[in-house]
């Protein structure tokens, strides 16, 4: 089967000549064809189109070139829309010494179907690659360019309005979807539509790269199955966050989050959906649920200048229904956004407002127009606001001249510029009133109240992240951790690697390890000298369940250790365990959390943090980091369980030290990384929490069979 490999980070200039073509050859379309009219907008550009079929003289009106090779001149895009077969000579003929940007192919057959279909898909991607040519597909819908009216596409020919914002979609039908919600949302532009199909030699990291330094692209929004290439993917995704450019992710192929720990080892997760919220989140990058958020999450980037971009951690509302300034609190609530009280204004809203007490959000209802336009500028002046929303009904049916001077008053408040200025209707899309009204780029347009707050909230994040990624020290590299030479022990979920090594290796990245002592199947068991003191933890050293083979005694004296070591050898023989034991000394424990590491997740090495002994199951809740994660990376998965105030000391007990516990979560990273081409999954389960501070005292690493970094 083919191995899409992509061609890398694809060459900018091949791929501006694609997607922004002067040249177009159009391969394979006749009069009868279905695609005619999916293709006939392009005669409207300003490209140079070029038909080429060796059996019609003309098609659209347009004479015809036999093969491509008889055009005679550089092209810049085309696309086949003929079958399989014939689309893979047709890019074996370009790649052959011919001067082409690029190629679309929509054809289906080839790695999706079958061996055949692969092995097709393979002469695609050499071709492409010897000559570094991008190619969209194969099996998809070709593309959009909607500004320049470039249709190579076969998708249906909805309605679409010029802008800003770049969708890539693994998903043909759903790119689709998603121009349906931009052309509902007024205040939404697109400006290309790609449809990625199998994705054999161009893919996502190269569309992200691209779009990334494209100068006619705001905003970013993907829809994802599967990311192929992590590494260069997550490498896009910074460089579009350094150029202010957000994405927005629409996950497919979801399993249940249930964040369960998977049976052989407590550290590992069920469900590849959340190891992608957890890498998208961890980048930055908006993570949506249908085509409809995509577009809300990524609107006021397309109308906002960046000048009026904020963090939004103090968001304004003024409204004159009173009803939807108080669900703009709740709503606000529920996706991490504050509307503070602003008390500095309370004083002036108590003297003029009658009956209010509440200056954030502010409801004006029966007061009248009279005061509107000092209620406006002391808002959008307000240095204790850094966002400012104004919420009414506001469709078509409401123009009236007075609903038309409050929104006039608002557009001339936000003149001044500096932050986020946004109109929404109480639900649904604005009026044209309203929207031929909005001053370009100062005053963005809404869509209903919880659409519109997602975006605030969306672009309130990317502000904070875009500060957090510019001032954020890079990750030291990782040196590559060699597999142990020694022989593992074979468990039903796989091979573990012997306890002894694994606390060294611990131990070894920094991680503080509870003291042990093993004791060899042939010690005799009177004659064991422990160099600790009691009372001892005695338990069978390399078992991957020591508890359902009650291979475990707590509280064993210094007299009793003798008995305890026999006993477990004795339980090793019956159940055909080995019969290493091991001793630690019996800590007193003042709280538990586990870390665990999946070195081999879809999208690369994953640290995975939570709560440990009862909370595992009372909480059903972990958290995750992609490695190697830094400091403030580690800080920010551990504050995620503030609200239940274990680590921050309870019934007495002593907080946490929590910038220890950020370290070994940092260290854990490293060592993911390190061993990423042997370790399979690493649970330190539990970490405790002693008086004299964290200690790992048991571990379960999981390794193949061969290193294969």
């Amino acid at each position: 089967m083919t191995v899409n490999a992509g061609v890398g980070i694809a060459d900018h200039e091949a791929m501006t000549r694609l997607l922004k073509p002067r040249s177009i050859a159009v391969v394979g379309l006749s009069d009868s064809s279905g695609f005619r009219d999916y293709i006939r907008p392009t005669l409207d550009s300003d490209a140079e189109i070029f038909f080429v079929h060796p059996k019609h003289d003309t098609v659209l009106g347009h004479p015809t070139h036999p093969s491509l090779t008889s055009i005679g001149r550089p092209i810049d895009a085309v696309i086949s829309v003929m079958a399989a077969e014939r689309t893979t000579a047709l890019v074996e003929e370009a790649a052959a010494g011919l001067d082409i940007g690029g190629m679309v192919s929509i054809a289906g057959g080839f790695a999706e179907m079958n061996e055949a279909g692969a092995a097709l898909q393979d002469r695609l991607v050499i071709a492409a690659q010897r000559t570094g040519m991008p190619l969209i597909g194969p099996n998809g819908l070709g593309y959009i360019n909607v500004p320049r009216r470039i249709s190579l596409t076969i998708a249906s020919p909805h309605k679409r309005r010029p802008g800003g914002i770049s969708v890539v979609s693994q998903s043909g039908a759903l790119l689709s979807g998603v121009a349906m919600a931009a052309w509902n949302h007024p205040g939404c532009g697109l400006n290309l539509l790609i449809s990625a199909g199998n994705e054999a030699v161009t893919d996502l990291a190269d569309y992200v790269d691209f779009l990334a330094a494209d100068p006619d692209t705001r905003a970013i929004g993907l829809v994802v199955e599967k990311i192929r290439r992590p590494e260069a993917f997550f490498a896009a995704a910074r460089r579009a966050t350094e150029a202010g450019k957000p994405i927005a992710v629409l996950k497919l192929a979801r399993s249940k989050r249930s964040q369960r720990m998977a049976a052989s080892h407590t550290g590992a997760l069920t469900g590849d959906a959340w190891v992608y919220d957890v890498a998208l989140g961890q980048a930055g990058i908006a993570v949506v649920a249908d085509p409809e958020e995509l577009v809300d999450r990524l609107a006021l980037f397309e109308q906002l200048d960046p000048a009026n971009w904020s963090a939004v951690e103090s968001l304004g509302v003024i409204s004159m229904t009173g009803g939807f300034a108080s669900l703009s609190v709740d709503l606000a609530e529920a996706d991490g956004m504050a509307i503070p009280p602003l008390t500095a204004l309370e004083p002036w809203v108590h003297e003029n407002i009658p009956g209010v007490t509440v200056a954030n959000p502010l409801d004006t209802t029966g007061m009248g127009a009279s005061l509107w336009p000092e209620v406006v500028r002391r808002y959008a002046t307000c240095p204790d606001s850094d966002a400012l929303l104004y919420i009414h009904p506001l469709a078509d049916e409401d123009g009236s001249a007075g609903t038309i001077s409050l929104v006039e008053e608002f557009v001339k408040a936000a003149q001044n510029g500096g932050k986020p200025f946004v109109v929404a209707n109480c639900s649904g899309a604005l009026g044209s009133f309203v929207t031929d009204r909005l001053p370009a780029g100062k005053v963005a347009a809404g869509r209903g109240l919880r659409p519109t707050l997602r975006g605030l909230q969306t672009l309130g994040a990317f502000v904070r992240h875009r500060e957090k990624a510019f001032l954020r020290p890079g990750n030291p590299p990782v040196p590559a951790l060699p597999r142990p030479d020694l022989e593992t022990v074979a468990l039903p979920e796989g091979r573990m690697l012997p306890f002894g090594p694994t606390l060294e290796m611990l131990s070894a990245a920094g991680i503080p390890v509870a003291p042990y002592h093993l004791i060899a199947p042939d010690a005799a068991p009177g004659a064991v000298l422990v160099p600790f003191g009691g009372p001892y933890v005695v338990k069978l050293a390399d078992v991957g369940h020591r508890t359902e083979h009650g291979a475990v005694r707590l509280g064993v004296s210094a007299g009793g250790l003798a008995d305890t070591v026999a006993e477990l050898r004795t339980l090793a023989a019956d159940h055909k365990l080995s019969p290493v034991v091991v001793v630690q000394p019996q800590v007193e424990i003042l709280g538990e959390a586990f870390i665990g590491v999946q070195a081999g997740s879809e999208l690369g090495p994953l640290v995975v943090f939570g709560l440990g002994g009862v909370f595992v199951e009372v909480l059903n809740r972990v958290g995750g980091r992609m490695a190697p994660l830094g400091m403030d990376d580690a800080r920010s998965l551990i504050a995620e369980f503030a609200d239940t105030k274990v680590m921050h000391g309870f019934r007495g007990r002593p907080g946490w030290d929590l910038e220890a516990l950020a370290g070994i979560l940092v260290a854990a990273g490293r060592l993911a990384v390190a061993g990423r081409g042997w370790i399979e999954s690493l649970d330190l389960n539990p970490l405790v929490y002693s008086p004299s501070g964290f200690l790992a005292v048991d571990a379960l690493c999981l390794v193949r069979d061969e290193d294969d970094s």
